[in-house]
């Protein structure tokens, strides 16, 4: 049975293409921001069913097996300096995304969500003390969902980038069996889902690149970044790299803010968008529709779409083998 799938904060479609190629169908998209919704219908023409998700109806969405979305992360993330958690203008919408959900299972209970997917960065879990993760668990478990969660890092699964993301899980009934068969591993401590090598276990090592790339292109990476401005006697520590530092939109714009560079034919640069693309996990050209000063931007807040792919395959595993164990609601 094919999952269809309402993506919320839709982003660049970083859930969406992954869940995709795992073999999930997606069915509609809500996402507020203007260049973000010249991507998605570049690629998924029609399917944009709400620009915010505060005003968007349940009755729009198109009845989905599952509702994934990463709430804005601004407020929560550790690199914002005066972080106000779930308090936050931006993360507050969490709560509309619970709106969404209960309404949507208000309205039609027959065709109700089975899978709920939450993305945020690591910070969540110690916003507030903790308050904040509790919130997310604790709303989630008041409609009616069993839950799990785990830190996966991209880099772990197939992508060229470390990159650490909190993954909620819930499945409608009440059991965290569900989702915690998603999240977890088989005794071996390798994916259950894919038989891809590079889809290793979320907690195992993985060197997903070289630091001498085609043509002798040797990349380094940022490993510390500085303390103090330079010009304060700041510090910057620069390796070959052997994988890719987390993509943020604070990373673009001018070469003094990147943390990777690019040695190619004697010469310094930074990394291209199409490098970008590429260690999100998308196709070259993805953001192509929008212009070049916002794509660095968006691309540094986009789901990554290895991670979103390998958690489709075990969402995909897990649901097809729920009948046979009686635990579909």
């Amino acid at each position: 049975m094919t999952i269809n799938v309402c993506s919320a904060f839709a982003g660049l479609g970083g859930f969406d293409l992954g869940f995709e190629r795992a073999g999930m169908n997606v069915v509609s998209q809500i996402e507020i921001d203007p260049h973000r919704q010249k991507v998605l219908e570049q690629h998924w023409p029609g399917l944009l069913k709400g620009d915010d998700i505060v005003t968007t109806e349940a009755s729009a969405i198109e009845r989905p097996d599952l509702i994934c979305g990463g709430f804005p992360c601004q407020d929560v993330s550790i690199a914002a300096p005066h972080r106000r958690g779930l308090a936050g203008d931006r993360s507050s919408k969490y709560y509309d995304f619970l709106r969404l959900i209960e309404e949507h299972l208000r309205l039609i209970e027959a065709t109700s969500p089975r899978w709920v997917v939450i993305e945020n960065t690591p910070g969540l879990l110690k916003s507030n003390g903790g308050r904040d993760m509790a919130a997310v668990v604790r709303g989630l478990e008041e409609l009616g969902y069993g839950w799990a969660y785990r830190v996966v890092d991209a880099g772990s699964v197939g992508s060229a980038q470390r990159r650490q993301r909190v993954l909620v899980v819930g499945h409608l009934g009440g059991d965290p069996r569900p989702a915690w068969g998603v999240l977890g591993d088989d005794g071996a401590g390798t994916s259950t889902a894919s038989s891809n090598p590079k889809r290793r276990n979320a907690s195992g090592p993985a060197l997903a690149t070289s630091p001498e790339g085609p043509s002798g292109i040797l990349i380094w990476r940022k490993s510390a970044r500085p303390r103090a401005s330079l010009a304060k006697g700041g510090y910057e520590t620069w390796v070959p790299a052997e994988f890719g530092n987390t993509l943020t939109g604070f990373d673009g714009g001018k070469a003094t803010r990147q943390t990777h560079l690019v040695l190619q034919n004697g010469k310094l640069r930074t990394l291209t968008v199409t490098e970008w693309e590429r260690l999100q996990g998308f196709e070259d050209g993805w953001t192509s529709a929008i212009p070049k000063s916002h794509r660095y931007q968006v691309l540094g807040d986009a789901m990554n779409v290895d991670q979103a792919e390998w958690l489709g395959h075990r969402i995909v595993t897990i649901d097809a083998a729920l009948p046979m164990i009686g635990a579909r609601p």
